[in-house]
């Protein structure tokens, strides 16, 4: 699968794309922050879904931005990504079982996630993490 940023698209991306944006929901009833950019959920690699404003750690070693490795989330979907993110062998005739929603169990704060970062540059990869919530 591939991801695209939402909240970590640059200004000047955004703007650009803002007409197509506006144009999905009214088209194909989709989101592009909910149903086109990064998957929800416990991933490994691709963008952090953040719940509060990207926090992009920098490595303590040599100040360059690390790059997302692993999300561990409360949940794997909400209740408007569901529509592209939820597995169709999970759907019921009412949206979804309830074990589909949080299979591992987990509720970090109020429903948020960790997020975990690498640096790609330095040799020794260190890492760094964010941990934010609704």
């Amino acid at each position: 699968m591939t991801e695209y940023p939402s909240w970590d698209l640059s200004r000047d991306t955004h703007n650009a794309l803002q007409a197509r944006f506006e144009e999905l929901k009214p088209t194909t009833g989709l989101y592009y922050s909910y149903h086109l950019a990064e998957a929800p959920g416990i991933k490994l690699g691709g963008y952090p879904d953040w719940t509060q404003e990207p926090c992009w750690p920098d490595c303590e070693a040599c100040g360059e931005r690390m790059k997302h490795l692993l999300t561990v989330a409360s949940e794997e979907f909400d209740g408007e990504s569901w529509r592209t993110w939820l597995p169709v062998e999970d759907r019921t005739d009412s949206g979804w079982t309830e074990a589909a929603d949080n299979p591992a169990g987990l509720c970090l704060g109020d429903v948020g996630g960790v997020y975990i970062f690498e640096c790609r540059t330095c040799p020794d990869r260190p890492i760094g993490h964010w941990f934010d919530c609704s």
